[in-house]
């Protein structure tokens, strides 16, 4: 069955000349443009206003309900500006001059003003290059689409321009399968909730507005003088971000430094930094158990403890506390199922020669959240272990983005490799492959292509479990998925033994979920990717964070 309703835009020529709000060059071409288009090409094709109002009044209606559409756009680049000569609204004075039958004082061709043009230039072999905008048909809605698909079919293929009068295109619109869609070429640009460019949509009542501005338009000159035309105002704005752009995450940059009191007898010349070690427990966390949790998740802990305490001084709901800061689910001791938390990331120094102790951390919010007030509150403040009667044994202090200790784990890359190691999402071994693997018995031991078959169905698996925590993580196929790894344009390695110098084995870090494997991770990406990157099931406590790798 078809899962999306799709309309085809091809251009006759690679050049798109469409403005966005604000004057700027629009790419991709907005959902609301393209609605007024089908508005406009509809309303010429029917002619009759009985019929228009019975048929196509109801489908655009329909269709301005949907939600925001995919839209799968060819690569563009923006233009040089250029200024083109146009006629300027003087002609009134030659056409009084006309209509006395006299000489006028300036020539129509004297009557020009100077127009600045910025062209989106489309990039490709294609000779006539297409934009698809896929809206997605619910199983709800199926009944819907079919009653009005072919009113909706119809108006795409009497569009005759897109963007200026001379952005010459012709339409389609037809009913895709999801394969089909993740079959068509180009550049996928994905509505989101946060950021991203700014691109126009219809909403349900976009159509009257259409209609009544037209009908103001008609209407603009009277006996009563000029009437100017509103503008449209019925029309919602969505974030739309490519495949290939991950949602940036907003972050906040914190020293981790000696507390008040030991600053205070801190001898001249002496670092202020409180060091940690990222896999050794500290002494105040350690229990004699065998789980003790590594340096970094320790320091995690802190400062999520830290973090949880400041906003219950400033009264947020507890519900809020438990999810957002501490990252419970609803079930009592549960996680939360949702990305709408924080992560706290510890930094180690990555100096020239090795990855050394941690000595700041990274408080990582969701896409669009602004973590301007968690920054003033924790800034100073100290960090005391949850041990009954401890003391302070840190201070938060804001740090810098221009940090040279940051940037190699914020900044774009295509290559990456961990300095904590990123802890599976899952078992990677169900089937005690690794046992066989082992087996010293003849009677039982495996053959040497059975081992091969068996190597190979592990490496699957764990390659799986990867790619299914990169892709929690915001990590979409189109920047790393078996089928470009496949192909070669992705890479993605894992061991023990870590891919920076002075990071130790992965697993001697020790974790709350050791059950789970834990491998040091390099990747190499289609597209460059921005940092912060954390994945796996310890992203939010410090585990599987990513710096910028080599090669």
């Amino acid at each position: 069955m078809p899962n999306y309703l799709c309309v085809t835009i091809r251009f006759a020529d690679p050049t798109f000349r469409g403005r966005g709000d604000g004057g700027e060059p629009e790419w991709p071409p907005s959902p609301l443009r393209v609605f007024q288009a089908l508005v406009a090409a509809s309303a010429a094709r029917f002619g009759d206003p009985s019929l228009f109002r019975d048929y196509a009044v109801p489908a655009f209606g329909w269709l301005g309900g949907l939600r925001p559409p995919l839209v799968v756009a060819p690569v563009c680049a923006t233009g040089i500006p250029h200024r083109l000569a146009v006629p300027n609204n003087d002609m009134d004075v030659v056409g009084r001059a006309w209509a006395r039958n006299v000489e006028p004082d300036v020539q129509p061709a004297q009557l020009k003003t100077l127009k600045t043009v910025r062209a989106t230039h489309i990039v490709g072999d294609d000779e006539f290059p297409a934009v698809q905008y896929l809206w997605e048909i619910a199983e709800a809605d199926q009944a819907e689409c079919d009653r009005h698909k072919e009113v909706l079919f119809a108006a795409a293929r009497s569009i005759v321009a897109l963007g200026w009068g001379v952005d010459m295109a012709v339409g389609h619109g037809q009913l895709i399968s999801d394969e089909a869609a993740q079959s068509l070429s180009g550049e996928r640009w994905n509505p989101v909730s946060a950021g991203g460019e700014r691109l126009r949509i219809p909403t349900e009542d976009t159509f009257d507005a259409l209609v009544t501005r037209h009908q103001h338009f008609r209407n603009r000159l009277s006996a009563d003088g000029f009437k100017p035309v509103p503008p449209l105002t019925a029309f919602d704005t969505v974030g739309y971000r490519r495949g290939t752009e991950p949602a940036s995450r907003p972050f906040v940059v914190f020293e981790l430094h000696k507390t008040v009191a030991k600053l205070a007898d801190l001898p001249p010349g002496k670092s202020r930094f409180r060091p940690f070690d990222p896999v050794r427990t500290p002494n105040f966390a350690r229990t004699g158990g065998a789980n003790d949790p590594c340096g970094a998740i320790v320091v995690a802990g802190l400062v999520r403890h830290a973090t949880a305490t400041a906003a219950r001084e400033q009264q947020w709901s507890e519900d809020r506390i438990a999810s957002f800061v501490l990252g419970h689910g609803d079930q009592k001791g549960g996680q939360a199922t949702t990305d709408n938390r924080l992560m706290y990331l510890p930094l180690p120094s990555i100096t020239p020669l090795k990855v050394e102790s941690i000595r700041r951390v990274l408080i990582v919010g969701p896409p669009g959240e602004n973590l301007d007030r968690l920054r003033q509150l924790l800034n100073g403040r100290e960090l005391v272990p949850q041990n009954e009667g401890a003391g302070p044994v840190a201070m938060l202090v804001v740090g810098s983005r221009a940090d040279k200790v940051v940037d190699p784990y914020v900044r774009s890359a295509h290559v990456w490799s961990t300095v904590t190691p990123v802890v599976l999402p899952g078992f990677d071994d169900p089937d005690g492959i690794r046992r066989r693997l082992s087996e010293r018995d003849p009677a039982r031991a495996l053959t040497g292509d059975e081992k091969q078959r068996q190597l190979a169905a592990l490496n699957r698996r764990t390659c799986d479990l990867l790619l299914k925590a990169f892709a929690h993580a915001g990590i979409g196929p189109e920047l790393l998925s078996a089928e470009k790894l496949d192909r070669g344009e992705a890479e993605l390695e894992w061991r023990d033994v870590g891919f920076h110098a002075g990071v130790d084995l992965a697993r001697r870090y020790s974790v709350n979920t050791p059950r789970y494997p834990r491998y040091h991770v390099r990747v190499r990406f289609s597209h460059p990717v921005s940092g912060p990157l954390a994945i796996g099931a310890g992203r939010y406590r410090g585990m599987g964070v990513f710096t910028v790798g080599f090669g």
